[in-house]
């Protein structure tokens, strides 16, 4: 009997499961890899980091966001123009003090022009915080693990600066380049935090809504007819 029972409800309980992951899909952070080919000069690429309070403890989110500007791309070079702006309130200091990267192939790294806030790079990266694979490390404290707070990018400011990018081992032009990870180090009044950046999936398009909600009449007299069978059975 209870087994007759089960089996009769289980139809139902699998198409609201299913219901749920269509109608409400888990918002689950993977980092960007952007690649880039000789099509994308000029193009500019955007990140966006952020590690919420229900995550660190923290009074406020640390947040950041990143613009990467393909300026030239040759055989063996890509110049990239970078701005970092670290959205953070500006009413809890919480400085980024590296900014690392992993590519594909592996590149070495040129800091060009005046950047306000990093001078110093590293690679391979060496990035803290159990980031594996990380080909570059940009940082403004002593080196790439971290360094005194007030050297950082502070709340709520920006700074610019251009990147040159070479390889040994590839060539652009014909495979191009991918970028990922994007680690951050944020050293704050409260500690210190490392994470990478988090694309995050949108909502459902409307026609998939529609779509589905279709879905879910055409078949509901199909379970409806299935349950009053075994249960007449019963």
């Amino acid at each position: 009997m209870r087994q007759k029972t089960l089996a009769s409800v289980f139809p139902v309980f699998l198409l609201i499961i299913i219901s749920v992951v269509l109608f409400f899909p888990m918002t689950v952070g993977a980092t960007q890899v952007v690649d880039i080919t000789s099509g994308d000069v000029g193009h500019t690429y955007d990140i966006t980091w952020m590690d919420p309070t229900s995550s660190t403890g923290l009074p406020t989110n640390l947040s950041a966001t990143g613009s990467f500007t393909v300026k030239s791309l040759s055989s063996s070079e890509i110049l990239l123009n970078i701005t970092l702006n670290n959205t953070t309130s500006s009413s809890f200091q919480a400085a980024i003090l590296s900014l690392g990267m992993t590519s594909s192939p592996s590149v070495s790294g040129q800091l060009l022009g005046a950047s306000s806030v990093f001078t110093g790079l590293s690679d391979p990266g060496n990035f803290p915080g159990g980031f594996k694979n990380i080909n570059l490390c940009l940082y403004a404290g002593s080196n790439c693990n971290g360094g005194d707070i007030n050297n950082g990018l502070q709340s709520a400011s920006s700074t610019s600066f251009e990147l040159a990018l070479t390889t040994s081992t590839g060539n652009f032009l014909s495979s191009g380049i991918d970028l990922s990870q994007f680690p951050v180090k944020f050293q704050t009044q409260d500690g210190s935090f490392e994470f990478g950046d988090s694309v995050f999936p949108a909502a459902p398009e409307p026609s998939s809504v529609l779509l589905a909600g279709t879905g879910f009449l055409m078949i509901l007299p199909f379970f409806r007819r299935t349950i009053r069978k075994r249960l007449f059975l019963i």
